[in-house]
């Protein structure tokens, strides 16, 4: 049956066109004004916390983006004041790929294999490949070339094909070289099992060094929890290139005609899920922009699956809800979480009033975000309020897979889930900080009824305390399709 339309409107009361709203709309009660922030420094590169747990306290780094000179003075200052607090002597980190460690420390290029080590109270050191010796060059850091120090090729003759005995003698080399003794944080990405394996060989060969691990809020969670100006730039531009897409891919979407409440393509068959995805993505590279994680668009029944990405073969069909969750990155590795859900055509009875509800506690949570306020109580405000209204919550049945199943909200930054955390799980005495970029997400999710809802837009404290709102695009539930 079809029911309401409930769509947004802007704050003078007019419908917003779908052109151009990207960069500056806001529409909603209770939605804080937003300040304009412009910042001082060129964009800097947040440091992720990469999870080897259990081993020893060192920092493994891989890839990098720009940081500003401002960052990294900061950075060591902060780090140091960590490692103090941690009774760690320093840190090493190590891995492929684009490690978030690695981006927050570095500047330049990508680097393969890399080290990055830091005694406490002194400058840090990249061990790089000579191939990106320039980009290396780029950060700034202390440089150690590696295969001219610890030959891949020399070591495996020296233990005689071994390779973990010869890549755990590099490792203790390199160290013993930047100086390194007493308790090392070990960090980054790398394969579990492999680092264990590695952590034990090294162990024995070095009794000056005690490589330790952290778990849950290590140096670097802890560190990258907040940002600083040039961080929230790069966060604000990708908030702007990601609502752009999103803008695009729904006048995609509209730009079809439809025949029995099914959306049809020029050549007569059913616009499915793939074809969006397929369009989403060559807009988003368009822009620069990447995704590591895919991301959801997924209608009906899957829609009330927080986490199903969506069936690419389902044919886009009218009065059904869409759960559109969407979180690229740009180049510099910083990301943006946005989600809008959207009903074509009409929606119906049941789906308007969960996303109305889900609105309802989406504006009041919004009006009430402050510095200083801790963020488990916004998901006790989210569960009074959608319990309220009969649903079921992860507080009032714990595992729930209808109703609200899920934590309100996450830090983002060169990872698409960091600190806070907005949850009401014991031991969560986080407070709402200058400098927290976080996502605020209620919704609501019946796949036995074949719905689910969620708005989510990320909104960030500046440095000094100032909501940022970065996510600048329509709540419509209902798009109109011809």
């Amino acid at each position: 049956m079809k029911g309401n339309r409930a769509d947004s409107i802007t704050k003078d009361g007019h419908k917003p066109s779908i052109r151009n709203l990207p960069l500056y709309f806001r529409s909603g009660a209770h939605a804080p004004a937003i300040v304009d922030q412009t910042a001082e420094t060129s964009p800097a590169p947040a440091v992720l916390p990469l999870e080897i747990s259990g081993f020893a306290s060192i920092l493994i780094c891989i890839n990098s983006c720009q940081i500003s000179l401002r960052r990294k003075v900061l950075m060591k200052h902060d780090i140091d004041r960590l490692l103090a607090e941690r009774n760690l002597d320093g840190l090493l980190v190590m891995g492929n790929g684009h490690g978030s460690a690695m981006r927050y420390l570095t500047s330049g290029g990508f680097f393969e294999g890399a080290l990055l080590l830091k005694k406490r109270g002194d400058e840090t050191t990249l061990v790089h490949g000579l191939m990106e010796r320039d980009s290396a060059q780029a950060t700034g850091l202390r440089l150690i070339p590696r295969d001219t120090h610890f030959n891949h090729y020399k070591l495996l003759q020296e233990f005689d094909g071994d390779r973990l005995s010869a890549d755990a003698a590099y490792l203790a080399r390199a160290m013993e070289m930047a100086g390194l003794r007493g308790r090392i944080g070990l960090y980054g990405l790398t394969d579990a099992g492999s680092a264990l394996a590695l952590v034990a060989r090294v162990q024995e060969m070095v009794e000056a060094i005690e490589l330790v691990g952290e778990y849950g809020e290590t140096v670097f969670a802890q560190a990258m929890e907040t940002k600083d100006n040039g961080e929230l730039a790069e966060l604000q531009h990708a908030g702007e290139l990601a609502c752009r897409v999103v803008a695009e891919v729904q006048e995609f979407i509209q730009s079809h005609c439809t025949r029995n409440e099914v959306v049809i393509r020029a050549d007569g068959e059913a616009l499915t899920i793939g074809d969006v995805k397929n369009f989403t993505r060559s807009r988003l590279y368009t822009y620069g922009m990447s995704e590591d994680h895919g991301h959801i668009f997924a209608q009906g029944r899957d829609a009330g699956v927080p986490h199903n990405h969506g069936d690419p073969a389902m044919p886009l069909r009218l009065g059904q809800s869409i759960v559109f969750d969407f979180y690229p990155t740009v180049e510099s590795g910083y990301y943006h979480d946005m989600t809008r859900t959207w009903s074509l055509g009409y929606a119906t009875d049941e789906v308007v009033q969960a996303w109305e509800q889900t609105k309802e506690i989406f504006d009041r949570l919004m009006g009430s975000l402050a510095v200083g306020q801790p963020t488990r109580g916004y998901q006790t405000m989210t569960c009074d309020y959608y319990e309220s209204k009969g649903h079921k919550t992860t507080r009032s049945h714990p595992g729930t897979e209808e109703g609200y199943v899920h934590g309100l909200g996450h830090g983002i930054g060169l990872e698409i889930h960091e600190g806070p955390r907005f949850s009401h799980a014991v031991g969560n005495n986080t407070l709402v900080q200058p400098g927290h970029v976080v996502t605020i997400e209620p919704g609501l999710y019946y796949p036995s009824r074949g719905f689910g809802v969620r708005i989510e837009d990320a909104v960030a404290f500046n440095e000094a305390g100032e909501l940022l709102w970065l996510t600048h695009y329509p709540y419509d539930l209902v798009i109109p399709m011809r």
